[in-house]
């Protein structure tokens, strides 16, 4: 990582003692710790009188889980009690997070970055920006960490991201489909809600043909100054309606596979059963003199004596 880098990435995940981290209220178990509250918390301590004016300004820095609204709703109970200057709340990077067009969601809470901002040649950085009613929040949350789907999913809008707004044509921005060839992920450390940062490094990027770009990538998810997830991902920029024609040959072969293995796992259809009275066993005689039974002739077994 390049000294810029490293300087950016401190700045964005450190913060001054005496500092607050507001995170979402669903990570209550996370702001047990000292020095951390839920939006919930702070706008109980604000109406308690825990910020009373004229005592310096308290610093809030926000963690993961915050959205613009949580930080609208604080700054009004401030308001409501004359402490708009109380406390200082830093929002810089929600006011970035990245637009649909980049990001490839259509809603904002689902964006888990801010605009890309260049570090160095083919180095990029973003903040990472979890929203609690974020698509991947929805249904799972374990301990006081975050779970390691977000780094990816933050990673795959990453690359994305740089891929459109600092590599793609004019023409293709907007109007490219992305299809991932490789992504290989390693955790290294958990992720909390606090503060933290995505980097992406373009290893290599060409364009075979007018209608697709290639890109090899390494992304990070950094917190602390450490890295909490490393990816390396291999992906095609494709024009939309090359990849179009692509997807739906592609879904026809695998829907005429999928047919004949389920055809293969039915097997054979049974053989046609003979009529009911084909059935029956051939009637018996019974010689009482011997004892013995014999079995009456069925018609194949007849031979005729006729001229």
């Amino acid at each position: 990582m390049s000294s810029e880098t490293h300087e950016t990435t401190t700045r964005r995940t450190a913060a001054e003692p005496g500092t607050v981290f507001l995170v979402g209220d669903v990570f209550a178990e996370f702001a047990a710790h000292a020095g951390v509250m839920t939006v919930s918390q702070l706008a109980r301590q604000i109406r308690k009188g825990a910020f009373p004016s004229g005592t310096g300004a308290a610093s809030v820095m926000l963690g993961q889980g915050v959205s613009p609204f949580d930080v609208e709703f604080v700054r009004d109970t401030l308001a409501r009690r004359g402490l708009t200057d109380a406390v200082v709340i830093d929002d810089r990077a929600l006011r970035d997070r990245a637009g649909r067009e980049i990001a490839h969601k259509h809603r904002a809470e689902n964006v888990l970055i801010s605009l890309p901002r260049r570090t160095g040649p083919g180095s990029f950085e973003s903040d990472l920006l979890v929203d609690s009613g974020n698509e991947v929040m929805s249904d799972h949350l374990t301990g006081q960490h975050m779970q390691g789907m977000l780094a990816m999913e933050a990673g795959r809008q990453m690359f994305i991201a740089v891929a459109e707004q600092h590599y793609l044509p004019p023409e293709a921005v907007g109007n490219s489909y992305f299809v991932i060839d490789t992504f290989a992920t390693r955790y290294r450390n958990f992720l909390f809600p606090l503060p933290a940062t995505v980097r992406c490094e373009v290893l290599s990027h060409r364009s075979p043909h007018r209608t697709r770009m290639t890109f090899s990538c390494e992304l990070a998810v950094l917190q602390g100054g450490g890295e909490t997830a490393v990816m390396e991902v291999g992906f095609t920029a494709f024009d939309t309606q090359v990849s179009h024609a692509k997807e739906t040959r592609a879904a026809e072969r695998s829907l005429r596979a999928t047919a004949a293995v389920l055809a293969a796992a039915k097997g054979p259809e049974p053989a046609e059963e003979p009529p009911a009275d084909l059935k029956k066993e051939p009637p018996t005689c019974q010689m009482p003199a011997a004892g013995r039974t014999r079995t009456a002739p069925t018609w194949s077994s007849v031979t005729s004596t006729r001229p």
